[in-house]
C-alpha cells in the first residue's frame, strides 16, 4: 500500500490515469437531481435567498473562502435542514478510504452523511473554492476524489451526489460507476440562486429516498 494522497494532490488526469474515471454527458441521475419543476419555494425563503444574493453581488470578488462559506453558502444549507435524525451535515471532517490499495484521505468542505457524531456513508460532498484554478489546483479533480472516497466508504453502487462553488458559480456533480457527469454553472448572482435552493432541496429528498425512513 503505498503512502497516503490527499484530496488536494489529485487532478482529473490522475484519476483518469488510476481508476480509468470519465466524464459521462448525459445522465439521467443528474438530470433527475435537476429536475426542480415540481418544487416550490415559501415566500420567506424567496425574500431570505434575495438577501444573500444582494450580499453576494456587493462582496463576492473580495470574500475568501472562508468568507464565502460563512457569509452565503452556510446560509443556503442552514435553509434546506439536513440535520436529522438519520443523516446531519458535517463541515470540514476528514474522510479516508483505500482504493484500489491507495490510501486517500482529506477534509472535506461540507459533507451529508449518516453518523451521530462522525460523518459515516456520505451521500453528498460540497467542496468550495475561491481562487483561480491553476496547474497544481483542480478543485473538480479534488471533488472527485472525494466523492470516490465517499463512495469506497458507503460499499455500494448507489450514486454520490457533489457539488463545487467557485465564486457565484455553482456547479452540481453525480458519480456513478467510473463515471461521473457535471452539470451547467448556476450563477449565483442571477435568478439560478432559486434553482440553486430548490436542487439542495431536491437532494434531501433523494436521500430520504435512498431507504431512509423520510423524515
Amino acid at each position: 500500500m503505498t503512502k497516503a494522497k490527499t484530496f488536494r494532490d489529485w487532478t482529473r488526469q490522475d484519476l483518469a490515469n488510476e481508476f480509468g474515471l470519465r466524464v459521462k454527458r448525459d445522465c439521467e441521475v443528474l438530470n433527475n437531481w435537476l429536475d426542480v419543476k415540481e418544487i416550490t419555494l415559501e415566500e420567506n425563503e424567496n425574500t431570505a435567498l434575495l438577501q444573500l444574493q444582494e450580499r453576494l453581488i456587493k462582496y463576492v470578488d473580495i470574500w475568501n473562502e472562508q468568507e464565502l462559506i460563512i457569509k452565503f453558502i452556510s446560509h443556503i444549507i442552514v435553509m434546506v435542514d439536513y440535520d436529522t435524525d438519520e443523516y446531519k451535515s458535517f463541515a470540514n471532517r476528514k474522510l479516508r478510504a483505500i482504493i484500489n490499495e491507495k490510501e486517500i484521505g482529506g477534509e472535506v468542505d461540507l459533507m451529508i452523511a449518516e453518523g451521530e457524531f462522525e460523518p459515516q456513508s456520505p451521500y453528498f460532498c460540497l467542496h468550495e473554492y475561491k481562487k483561480e484554478c491553476g496547474v497544481d489546483n483542480d478543485p473538480l479533480g479534488q471533488l472527485l476524489i472525494a466523492m470516490m472516497v465517499a463512495r469506497a466508504l458507503n460499499g455500494d453502487e448507489k450514486p454520490v451526489y457533489g457539488a463545487y462553488i467557485f465564486g457565484r458559480n455553482w456547479f452540481f456533480l453525480t458519480l456513478i460507476g467510473n463515471k461521473y457527469c457535471i452539470s451547467n454553472e448556476y450563477v449565483a448572482t442571477r435568478d439560478d440562486i432559486f434553482d440553486i435552493l430548490k436542487i439542495m432541496k431536491k437532494l434531501k429528498m433523494l436521500i430520504n429516498e435512498r431507504g431512509i425512513s423520510p423524515v
